[in-house]
């Protein structure tokens, strides 16, 4: 779309958001927000998301890129939290692929060096069960010289692989954001919050201003939720 187009349209369409009356408003277009909205859409809420820059524009395209089921939270005893992470990993898998995608891990075991293979594995068995599929095997030490070429061998024992996930951070954001957006939910980016509206101490709404020129509005809704990121 032209960008006249666009300013156009904005034009039209920031004014009418003070005559609604929105179930909630979520500051910040990041993974987070999007997903608050996502999930508050699909409830049926009238809501509304806005985003000062772009959508994604901070953390959410800054990230490693990792989908992981938290395999280091297994060594801190956080089970519940290593469960919680390894299906949500799974349940991405599943409804997202070609943006969601399985990334393969080789970990090389030397002698004498933590963690070793027994170890490891045990640890990954543990990994896998909370995922439901087993996802790693062991390679001996001329495997891993061909699975890995220029992989330092002394003392090499052979390595590990299993397998998280990978994703595009960004177009995560942008799906996610789609599906709220077509069960109901309105989004706007460049709409900076400057200030919180608020009756009888209680936060009732907020100020906005276009990044694109026109008069500051004031929007009211029943719930926000602040998404804004570091």
């Amino acid at each position: 779309m032209s960008q006249d187009w666009n300013a156009q349209w904005r034009q039209q369409a920031l004014p009418g958001l003070a005559a609604q009356a929105w179930d909630l408003i979520v500051i910040g277009g990041g993974i987070s927000g999007a997903g608050i909205l996502r999930e508050a859409a699909r409830r049926g809420w009238r809501c509304l998301l806005l985003e000062q820059r772009d959508f994604a524009w901070g953390t959410s395209s800054r990230s490693s890129k990792m989908v992981h089921g938290g395999l280091r939270y297994i060594a801190k005893g956080q089970w519940r939290l290593t469960r919680d992470s390894v299906r949500e990993r799974q349940r991405l898998l599943q409804e997202a692929p070609g943006l969601v995608e399985p990334m393969s891990f080789l970990m090389p075991h030397y002698r004498g060096k933590f963690p070793g293979p027994r170890v490891f594995g045990g640890l990954l068995s543990v990994y896998d069960a909370l995922a439901g599929r087993r996802n790693h095997r062991f390679h001996d030490a001329r495997q891993l010289a061909f699975l890995a070429p220029g992989v330092k061998e002394p003392g090499l024992l052979g390595g590990t692989s299993f397998l998280d996930a990978l994703t595009d951070d960004a177009r995560l954001v942008m799906r996610v954001l789609a599906e709220a957006r077509a069960d109901g939910a309105q989004v706007f980016n460049g709409v900076r919050v400057t200030r919180l509206l608020r009756e009888n101490g209680r936060v009732c709404g907020v100020q906005i201003e276009d990044s694109e020129g026109g008069q500051p509005q004031q929007v009211r809704c029943a719930a926000l939720a602040v998404a804004t990121g570091a």
